[in-house]
């Protein structure tokens, strides 16, 4: 019988974000998508809103040096570093200041540290806040994305060694499993908190922020429209997922989507399959078609 992994349920916490100028960056985040910012050091900031957190330092522009995961206490924490360490898989410490120093950070063939950890008490916290404004309306940080040039040893590390449930592939042609092109993974019942794109290099793909509604979406498009920043792609609806969104580039050209009506897919539902076309990432229009 096959052990189900430990890290099931786990939701996406905080990503880090790296910049040549952090607190421009931080900046931009801030007024973009509704955080009040505080300073960890004089170049590590740290953002916070309803559901969403973000870390922000100094770095490659456009780099993402970990995703936070947050598990659900501490039997879940022992259980998932007994699961990854019996899998062989090397555990490095953590470098969250958002999780608790005891916090399992692992790292994935292509280079990507993805810590599963349970949240730092004693962190600054901000005043509630009564007027309407972007830190008012609802975004909560849900997925992350990158792409690689070697799919199938990202996939057998997602689906094999870490155990996250894959919910949706977009394969070349649908009979061969050897020709996904995209593979979509959930560690709770939401569609993905993780996803892979194939591509000509190991890089960013974009993150996501879940909305409760259509109504949501327009309001952050105005909050958009105020702000002069444009939509990049959308608004649409994806296939895989089944959800409304649209997003918007960052300075360093790095997309971040909201997203709302993400498809809820018990742990039990098998992955299915969608053609590698325009249509089945944007049912409503032009489809983003990675390189």
């Amino acid at each position: 019988m096959t052990m189900l992994s430990p890290i099931w349920p786990a939701q996406l916490d905080h990503l880090r974000l790296d910049s040549s100028d952090p607190a421009a960056l931080a900046k931009f985040y801030a007024a973009a998508f509704g955080f009040r910012t505080t300073d960890f050091s004089a170049e590590e900031f740290y953002l916070q809103g309803p559901g969403r957190r973000l870390v922000i330092g100094p770095g490659e522009p456009g780099g993402r040096p970990y995703h936070g995961f947050r598990l659900t206490g501490r039997q879940q924490l022992d259980e998932v570093r007994a699961y990854i360490q019996g899998k062989g898989i090397n555990i490095e410490p953590s470098p969250s200041p958002l999780f608790d120093d005891d916090a399992v950070a692992v790292r994935d063939p292509d280079g990507w540290l993805n810590v599963f950890g349970l949240p730092r008490a004693g962190l600054p916290s901000h005043p509630a806040v009564n007027t309407p404004s972007a830190l008012t309306l609802p975004a909560r940080l849900q997925h992350a994305v990158v792409a690689t040039d070697n799919l199938p040893r990202m996939m057998a590390f997602y689906e094999d060694a870490l155990g996250f449930t894959p919910s949706d592939y977009c394969s070349a042609d649908i009979d061969d499993p050897a020709t996904r092109k995209v593979a979509f993974y959930r560690s709770d019942p939401e569609h993905h908190s993780f996803a892979v794109f194939s591509g000509s290099e190991t890089r960013c793909d974009h993150h996501a922020y879940e909305v409760e509604c259509w109504n949501d979406i327009r309001d952050w498009a105005d909050h958009m429209s105020a702000n002069n920043i444009k939509l990049w792609w959308g608004p649409g609806r994806h296939g895989p997922g089944n959800n409304l969104f649209f997003m918007i580039q960052d300075p360093h050209g790095h997309q971040v989507e909201i997203s709302a009506e993400l498809e809820i897919m018990p742990r039990e539902m098998t992955a299915r399959v969608w053609p590698l076309e325009e249509r089945s990432l944007n049912l409503w229009g032009p489809g983003w078609i990675r390189d």
